[in-house]
């Protein structure tokens, strides 16, 4: 496939107003179609709403010892030799942050983004909504084993009436959904129009979750990476916790993560915080939420524990996501099971938070690809981790 140039929006005039033609101004309706996502997806809070995270009251410093990646060399699938500067423009690359051991060793920007400017994570939100998630089973908020139905009372009726919470945590649950971002008539989009759509009954991701009622397998018998499963486990939380999403959000991530720059959380037409798809956050910051989980030292060690321990590795080697080198899926992470005990948050059109949990290398990146799926470039990242793991070794 012929995949457009890579432009930046500054170059190209790309943005909001009257004043700039047609075929230049992004709107609420194609800021998520490249070439208007290159600005979009840094913009995010002017196009749709959203809600505040706060600065942190105790702003965590990043050491900076830099590395020499402009040395780094090594070969993409077609065995051609690449820079890692090569790689960073081939993958439509907004920002990219490398930690070893706490300390950011690379850190660039393209396309016009900025230290300060947030960007927009996509499910990498999923993965720390699944470790809010796992942070409230450990205190003994949430109980993994009851019915998601025991807090939502509404999904009784719905696809996930026989889901517990681990189900929805590890996607194992069931409910009959379409991800295929490629075809234009997938669930997926119709479900992500739901969260914006005044055509919607109610409005929001909540009236659109009550309308799903039919599924592929009982629950616990088959993985399936479905979006709307991130929002019905945020529901479940918000119900079990008594606190909006951001709220808490805030209280056991953000702010003990020392997130020092304002980032929000997107919500939908009812006020409703987008869990599936909604952090935005700035490239250090991510680095923050990254560097709580790999450190751990503020995640009580069971959720560190449960979320390493992976999901179900048989039923993700029967799924589609089975040529995916993480070897299981658990509480919204993708886990590698591999020697460098590797988990992943991954984001379409190219969002990536790395975590090496042994060697403590950290990658978070932003893009704004031009096609959706992360499939089309996991390979491509696969070789670029192996080579950064020899290149710092």
């Amino acid at each position: 496939m012929t995949l457009p140039p890579p432009i930046d929006w500054p170059a190209a005039g790309i943005g909001q107003g009257q004043d700039l033609p047609a075929e230049r101004r992004v709107t609420r309706d194609n800021w998520r179609i490249y070439p208007f996502s290159r600005w979009g997806f840094q913009h995010t809070r002017e196009l749709v709403p959203s809600r505040a995270l706060r600065p942190s009251p105790s702003p965590r410093a990043l050491a900076v010892q830099t590395a020499a990646l402009d040395q780094l060399c090594f070969d993409d699938e077609a065995g051609q030799p690449i820079t890692w500067a090569e790689f960073e423009i081939r993958t439509y690359c907004d920002a990219m942050i490398i930690l070893k051991h706490g300390a950011i060793i690379h850190e660039t920007y393209h396309n016009g983004m900025t230290p300060a400017a947030p960007h927009h994570g996509f499910s990498v939100s999923k993965s720390f909504v699944g470790l809010l998630a796992e942070m409230l089973i450990a205190d003994g908020t949430l109980d993994s084993a009851a019915p998601a139905a025991a807090y939502v009372p509404g999904f009784a009726q719905t696809a996930f009436a026989a889901a517990s919470v681990r189900d929805l945590l590890d996607m194992t649950d069931g409910a009959a959904f379409d991800e295929d971002y490629a075809n234009p008539d997938a669930m997926v989009h119709r479900y992500s129009a739901s969260y914006w759509s005044p055509a919607q009954a109610n409005g929001g991701a909540r009236a659109a979750l009550l309308q799903f009622t039919h599924c592929d397998h009982p629950p616990g018998c088959g993985f399936a990476y479905r979006t709307p499963v991130a929002d019905a486990l945020s529901w479940v939380i918000a119900r079990a916790s008594g606190q909006r999403l951001t709220d808490l959000f805030a209280q056991r991530l953000w702010h003990p993560a020392g997130c020092c720059d304002d980032g929000h959380i997107l919500v939908d037409l009812a006020g409703d915080e987008i869990a599936a798809s909604g952090l935005n956050a700035t490239a250090r910051d991510m680095a923050r939420l990254a560097l709580m989980v790999a450190e751990g030292d503020q995640i009580p060690s069971p959720v560190r524990a449960s979320i390493m321990a992976g999901g179900n590795r048989a039923l993700f080697a029967a799924s589609p996501y089975a040529a995916r080198s993480a070897g299981s899926y658990r509480s919204q992470w993708w886990v590698s099971h591999d020697a460098h005990a590797t988990i992943s948050a991954l984001g379409v059109f190219g969002q990536r938070v790395l975590i090496d949990m042994d060697t403590g290398l950290i990658m978070v990146r932003f893009g704004s690809h031009p096609l959706a799926s992360n499939l089309h470039t996991d390979g491509l990242h696969r070789l670029a981790m192996d080579a950064l793991r020899r290149f710092l070794a």
